[in-house]
């Protein structure tokens, strides 16, 4: 008998031990479900934020264009690529034959007109080889456009030996087939 006892009481011991462990556990798992609730929360207005965030750039893309270069003055410089007798407008995909760039409904005029809208914001030429008398005319017609005003134009010389340094899987198709 007193062996039993004796079972019984290690039994209790044990289970004694195991009793005083969850309650010493107690306070640990509510602090943890606490922070858990706190970090769920922190979460929720992170994810709303960034939302939030990226619906605002969203809409500001659509307005403003997605074939930006952003300038150190808050301007931004739209892009349109220069070829021999054509100008291509990045953004919208129209192309503009030379001789016919500064017509009325042009595509390149009414795209001068929405970009020169805003003071700091321009066009970029990126000039490829042959392409100087287009962009020459281009950029007549925009002294044309605005007679008096000040107006930024920026421009790259975009010559094979430019091309060769970009990646090729970073230069669009009808640019490759240019090259070529």
């Amino acid at each position: 008998m007193k062996r039993r006892l004796g079972s019984e009481r290690q039994g209790r011991g044990a289970l004694a031990g195991l009793e005083l462990q969850e309650e010493n556990n107690a306070p640990m798992m509510a602090i943890f479900g606490g922070m858990f609730a706190l970090m769920l929360v922190f979460l929720l207005i992170v994810n709303v934020y960034s939302s939030a965030a990226v619906r605002e750039r969203l809409e500001k893309r659509e307005d403003e264009g997605q074939y930006r270069i952003e300038r150190m003055d808050g301007g931004a410089g739209y892009v349109v690529i220069v070829f021999p007798k054509v100008l291509r407008i990045v953004e919208t995909g129209a192309q503009v034959q030379s001789g016919m760039i500064c017509e009325a409904g042009s595509p390149f005029v009414d795209y001068a007109q929405q970009v020169y809208r805003n003071e700091k914001e321009q066009l970029v030429f990126f000039i490829l080889e042959g392409g100087v008398p287009a962009m020459s005319e281009a950029r007549n017609c925009l002294r044309g456009l605005w007679p008096g005003r000040l107006l930024t134009i920026g421009w790259v010389i975009a010559d094979n030996e430019f091309l060769k340094s970009v990646a090729l899987d970073d230069i669009p198709k009808y640019i490759r087939e240019y090259v070529r």
